[in-house]
């Protein structure tokens, strides 16, 4: 399995790179790194073309510029297509508030069976999907859905056999976008 880090996104809410915010005194781009290297083969930044050198020495997956602008999707799809016969254990940046503790509870209720293991949003109970495990199989259904126009990977995952984690630590899988949160949650 490798780990992706989501780092990306424009950030428009947050109005500044939210993989460079530093939560736990470093960016969590690199905070998100050190949560997926103990379970991961490898771990690669996705980010855009233009981000590339925010993210020296680390390994990166650059956005595809043919799938366009569509957020998280561009960077699960740029990775399952670098290597489609590996899972990826994927982290979007703007959750502060994760421990290992959860990434070894979604790993240790990972689902081989299913095309994704994700954690159960607290509030809506429906899937997370910057907080998962994408099995290898689920490549070609990603194509197909990105094919038909779609760009919704939550959207993706409610209509398809997925192993949902309710959170040990619900309060862990608060996202963390606008400046205000940051402001009021940048000393933990």
């Amino acid at each position: 399995m490798n780990g992706l880090v989501l780092a990306g996104g424009h950030s428009r809410r947050m109005g500044r790179p939210k993989s460079l915010l530093a939560y736990h005194s470093v960016p969590q781009y690199q905070h998100a790194v050190g949560l997926l290297a103990p379970y991961c083969e490898q771990v690669f930044i996705s980010c855009r073309a233009e981000q590339q050198a925010l993210f020296a020495g680390y390994p990166t997956i650059l956005d595809t510029p043919l799938y366009g602008d569509i957020g998280p999707l561009n960077g699960v799809l740029s990775a399952v297509a670098a290597s489609p016969a590996t899972a990826w254990l994927v982290l979007g940046c703007d959750y502060p508030f994760l421990e290992l503790s959860d990434i070894q509870q979604l790993i240790a209720a990972r689902n081989l069976h299913t095309l994704a293991t994700v954690f159960a949003n607290p509030e809506t109970g429906k899937p997370e999907p910057l907080l998962g495990i994408y099995e290898a199989e689920v490549t070609q259904l990603l194509f197909d859905w990105f094919n038909l126009g779609n760009t919704s990977l939550r959207m993706l995952l409610e209509k398809q056999p997925v192993q949902l984690v309710a959170a040990s630590h619900p309060l862990h899988l608060q996202s963390v976008d606008k400046p205000g949160d940051y402001e009021k949650y940048s000393i933990i």
